[in-house]
């Protein structure tokens, strides 16, 4: 073999050794966080483009209002978001699920 091919064969393998390493480290440490278990602190932590989905998803979930109703996706965009961050501010360990009455409360008035 030449000095090119052992050049080559010692990155293939550093590469394969170091995505196998990195496979490792992240599958220990992957934790599955979903709306219904998910406390203020992280919700107020995410991607403010992932706010309005998981919001969505808490005012809706489990709601059976008379007559389909149902909090509107933009509804929930532009006044629900801003309203559970600023509850959410205020209680950080409370869970997300918990506060959907307090937000629905200051959604009718």
């Amino acid at each position: 073999m030449n000095t090119f091919s052992f050049a080559t064969a010692g990155i293939l393998a550093a590469a394969l050794l170091t995505s196998l390493s990195v496979n490792a480290a992240t599958s220990n440490t992957k934790t599955d966080v979903t709306p219904r278990g998910m406390s203020c602190q992280e919700f107020v932590d995410l991607n403010p483009q992932t706010m309005a989905p998981v919001a969505f998803w808490v005012l809706n979930e489990d709601e059976d209002f008379k007559g389909g109703d149902y909090v509107t996706f933009d509804e929930t965009v532009t006044t629900a978001v801003p309203l559970a961050v600023e509850i959410c501010k205020k209680h950080p360990q409370s869970e997300l699920t918990k506060i959907k009455d307090e937000i629905k409360k200051e959604l009718s008035k």
